[in-house]
């Protein structure tokens, strides 16, 4: 008898654990590459597309550094209100990479599209505080792990007079869904040319946050645009341009709320990045203004967009630390403990994580170190104080 039980706790201890986690893709970059840092070395890993570190879908396959936990951990990526909600009430996700794919210990990219059976995720990142979102119960684990800093960003092509951001403007900008451009330059020549709205869907703790920032309303109903290809598609990075025209994005159901015309956006900040890359003065007599999470930012900046400045301060990583710059929030890592899925071996995966993330990670081109912000603030969009 004792001889068997000693077999089973072996069998317990070995047992592999997978953890699924979902949410922010503002930060997916710093939680991958926190992920390879807490496995250790000889650990395999695939993903879809060609960018490691903006996949979509990723499977990681190995053991932790801390307590030789063997571990499979699987990234579907969403947004941060979704990845709170399926969470927080248990949902399942449908889009985790198989145990089969194709990995390697130096990453192999274009996974197949091929998926486990629908899986409820342990884990999410967030942009945003739990109670933000319309899914504060039950109350997650939540713990902040850095800094993630957005910018607002003009398309390619627009004029570099366009350069800066008022929350005054950005709220009669997003409450109506266009702007003259005269009224951020001041030029009377630019009265019949138009700034157009665009960004995110509801389930987008980016969304959130420009909205908190701004003053426009975490929940207030928006107007906003999106370009289309001449086949009338959506611009994306599976809808190439040029742009041929526009309309308000269309209505939509996310989360189980419906969001009626212009109330929506896009559900990546991959794909709106390949909008902002886009010129459009010709097709439409005007110009976009969108917010996106940094390393979306500094993707659509490559691609020929440009930053503009909030309330007259330009993004820099002192500009937020020092709290000149305010359009940034907490990044989290939330779980539900004591309940749901998450057993002891995932949590301590997930607690590595967030360890791993909050000491050095947090900067892996998605945002900043906790521990160098001389500022705090207490709410999403809440007044920056500092803490000296």
């Amino acid at each position: 008898m004792a001889g068997l039980l000693a077999l089973s706790a072996a069998s317990i201890a070995d047992a592999q654990t997978v953890v699924h986690i979902t949410g922010s893709t503002a930060f997916r970059a710093a939680t991958v590459t926190a992920i390879t840092h807490i496995l250790q070395p000889g650990f395999t890993y695939g993903y879809a597309g060609s960018s490691f570190t903006g996949a979509n879908q990723a499977i990681f396959t190995g053991h932790t550094i801390t307590n030789n936990i063997s571990v499979i951990i699987k990234t579907s990526w969403s947004g941060s209100v979704g990845g709170v909600q399926t969470v927080s009430q248990q949902l399942p996700v449908s889009t985790w990479l198989t145990n089969t794919t194709p990995q390697s210990t130096g990453g192999t990219s274009g996974a197949p599209a091929v998926y486990d059976p629908p899986a409820v995720p342990e884990v999410c990142m967030s942009d945003v505080y739990q109670s933000s979102t319309p899914y504060a119960t039950p109350a997650l684990t939540e713990s902040i792990v850095g800094i993630v800093p957005f910018e607002f960003v003009r398309n390619n092509g627009a004029p570099a007079t366009l350069t800066n951001l008022t929350p005054n403007l950005a709220q009669a900008m997003w409450l109506n869904g266009s702007l003259p451009l005269a009224l951020f330059t001041g030029s009377p020549s630019d009265e019949g040319t138009r700034v157009f709205a665009t960004g995110r869907d509801a389930d987008s703790g980016t969304r959130m946050t420009a909205f908190a920032e701004t003053g426009v309303g975490v929940f207030t109903a928006v107007e906003q645009y999106v370009p289309t290809n001449s086949s009338g598609a959506i611009i994306s990075r599976t809808a190439a341009g040029p742009v041929a025209g526009q309309k308000f994005y269309p209505a939509e159901t996310i989360n189980g709320i419906f969001y009626d015309v212009g109330q929506g956006g896009y559900s990546s900040g991959g794909d709106l990045a390949v909008a902002m890359e886009q010129t459009t003065g010709a097709a439409l007599g005007g110009y976009y203004v969108t917010y996106l999470g940094l390393s979306d930012a500094n993707t659509a900046i490559s691609g020929g967009a440009a930053p503009i400045m909030w309330n007259g301060v330009a993004y820099s990583p002192t500009a937020v630390e020092e709290g000149q710059y305010t359009f940034w929030g907490y990044e989290h890592l939330d779980y539900r403990s004591n309940y749901g899925t998450l057993d002891a071996n995932g949590q301590a995966v997930a607690d590595q994580l967030a360890g791993q993330i909050l000491g050095t990670d947090a900067v892996a081109s998605s945002g900043l170190l906790l521990s160098s912000m001389r500022v705090s603030r207490p709410t999403d969009g809440g007044l920056v104080t500092p803490n000296y």
